[in-house]
């Protein structure tokens, strides 16, 4: 009763602050919504993709018992009015991350499913094999049936010479246009005092077959790599955006970096920002414009402080050749916005962070983050923080939206008409739930 009753009182002071002009609307022509997406325990919402005749979401549960944990990892299927097709298919033992349909035509054959695969031994003799983490690429048919599992995972023994096994940790993943994958993922090396070892890149690549076909690692002295959570394959060429941090404590220093690649090769460009500065600079996304022509759109989280204590969202372009456009950075608040859309970098009255960008048919792009509540403005914990940007970075509108928990956009993609697909957690008194929301092209939630 008690789940069922927070679902009933997210929904109702979600869809009271969001919706509008209810009377002055013809229930036929409605096409917008927000959906709950809820199970037995508290459900978090890891991705979303477009699939023929609806959506997919990813999402993960952990389930507690006296004596164990139990980790899953739920992939379902939605049509376009967000009512759930089918069943909720979950997977044991792996906590995903990403994934991507196998789609040709209208036809859909299947899904990779790419994410974390933990096992826990308190009985060992280092503290830092406690947990042994390895990446996990999951594959299913378009029955939703598991088909295989691969895994990257430290296959050699302990012994005194290898003390500690090195963690593999799944990151995002792509499809190239002949049908194979490239995975981009982190590893550490496994040391005594493992908490202080750099967190290094690496790419997976899988043949038509999906059978493992290459690995290369990419080493970067003692910085850490933070990847943001895409990656794209065009015309042989591998692209992401990641931060190279410096981790001390709560302060993390990082810049922003877009590493440029060809299959099983070393960098081709390595285009960089704030490397001469001390900021926090994390990026969350980076989706190619509406003409690849036009380059790539990055989204993330800014802070003068590198505590993140006085965060904005910002965006940025990167060309073709993912070299990062001068000039073309923007910073938005979630309160100083409003009234100044030319917002300097440091000028914070509000915690706002970058989650997930998607470009939108008219050139332009659309950012999905949050605002952490303040006495002047939020509606409870964090609320949605929505811009919509053309071409040129400028603003075409902001929306602020919310109910009284905490609402958390993990993706967000344009539909076929030009509305707006926003995919997230709700979490409300500590109970998750997913959601997907419809927006039209001005932003708004009509019913």
């Amino acid at each position: 009763m008690k789940k069922i009753y927070s679902y009933i009182l997210v929904a109702s002071a979600f869809m009271l602050i969001t919706c509008k002009n209810l009377d002055s609307n013809d229930p036929a022509l409605r096409s917008t919504f927000i959906k709950f997406y809820e199970g037995p325990y508290s459900m978090s919402a890891a991705a979303v993709e477009k699939i023929p005749g609806g959506f997919a979401v990813l999402a993960n549960m952990v389930s507690a018992t006296p004596n164990s944990t139990l980790t899953q990892t739920i992939l379902f299927e939605t049509d376009e009015r967000g009512l759930r097709v089918g069943n909720y298919h979950k997977y044991n033992n792996i906590t995903g991350k990403s994934f991507k349909p196998f789609v040709n035509g209208e036809s859909l054959s299947g899904f990779i499913i790419v994410g974390d695969s933990v096992i826990i031994n308190p009985n060992v003799d280092q503290a830092a094999n406690v947990s042994i983490s390895s990446l996990a690429v999951l594959l299913l048919n378009s029955s939703y049936t598991e088909t295989k599992r691969l895994y990257i995972t430290d296959r050699q023994p302990l012994t005194a010479g290898h003390p500690v096994k090195d963690d593999y940790f799944g990151g995002a993943v792509t499809l190239t246009s002949n049908g194979e994958a490239v995975i981009l993922g982190t590893f550490k090396k496994g040391i005594v005092n493992q908490q202080n070892a750099p967190e290094e890149q690496l790419l997976f690549g899988l043949t038509q077959s999906r059978d493992s076909a290459w690995l290369k690692t990419y080493p970067l002295l003692s910085n850490t790599y933070a990847n943001a959570k895409s990656i794209h394959y065009s015309n042989g060429n591998i692209i992401w955006a990641t931060a190279i941090a410096d981790v001390q404590g709560n302060f993390t220093s990082s810049y922003l970096a877009i590493p440029f690649v060809q299959a099983q090769s070393v960098p081709v460009n390595f285009s960089q920002t704030g490397q001469t500065s001390t900021q926090l600079f994390l990026p969350s996304d980076i989706q190619p414009a509406y003409s690849p022509a036009f380059g790539y759109g990055v989204a993330g989280t800014y802070s003068e402080v590198t505590d993140g204590s006085r965060s904005n969202i910002f965006f940025v372009r990167v060309d073709a050749n993912g070299t990062i456009i001068p000039g073309s950075d923007r910073y938005f608040d979630g309160i100083a916005s409003f009234n100044n859309p030319n917002l300097n970098k440091n000028d914070s009255e509000i915690i706002d962070e970058g989650k997930a960008i998607t470009h939108t048919s008219d050139g332009g792009f659309v950012i999905a983050g949050t605002m952490a509540t303040t006495p002047q403005k939020g509606n409870g914990g964090k609320d949605l923080f929505l811009i919509r940007l053309n071409a040129t970075g400028d603003i075409v509108w902001i929306k602020t939206m919310g109910g009284i928990g905490d609402e958390v956009p993990v993706g967000v993609t344009e539909a076929n008409n030009g509305d707006i697909i926003v995919c997230g957690t709700n979490t409300l008194s500590g109970y998750s739930s997913v959601f997907l929301m419809r927006i039209d092209k001005n932003g708004d939630l009509t019913n």
